[in-house]
């Protein structure tokens, strides 16, 4: 169960996903960060399969496997900053900025402490 997010964003995801498909945790960790960021939060990316992600090229051992990250549309340098600040508050300790979205997870597995810029 979410406060901001519904089945129906998820559907809309690359790959199309469900939402019982993320960790719990996480997505009360989303609605923490939507609620103090201010603005909605809108979902490019969810959990996305190994299958999928070795398709693509891919480990297939991303933190979207384990349902514990999502992709952020963003495509404004104000919204940019109320995310990334909203999502450092409230515990992300795993953040990817692209050139319209960020990438925020909650993997206790891969390194913490990190921002990393994609090259696209």
């Amino acid at each position: 169960m979410s406060k901001y997010f519904s089945e129906s964003e998820f559907k809309r995801c690359t790959p199309s996903c469900r939402m019982e498909q993320m960790d719990p945790a996480f997505l009360a960790l989303l609605d923490r960060v939507r609620e103090a960021a201010g603005i909605p939060l809108v979902l490019n990316s969810a959990y996305r399969s190994p299958a999928y992600e070795k398709k693509k090229g891919r480990t297939g051992t991303s933190s979207h496997c384990d349902g514990k990250a999502v992709d952020i549309r963003c495509n404004a340098s104000t919204n940019r900053y109320k995310i990334l600040k909203a999502a450092m508050e409230c515990g992300i300790r795993r953040i990817g900025v692209g050139k319209t979205y960020i990438h925020l997870d909650s993997s206790e597995t891969h390194a913490q402490d990190v921002i990393w810029h994609y090259y696209e």
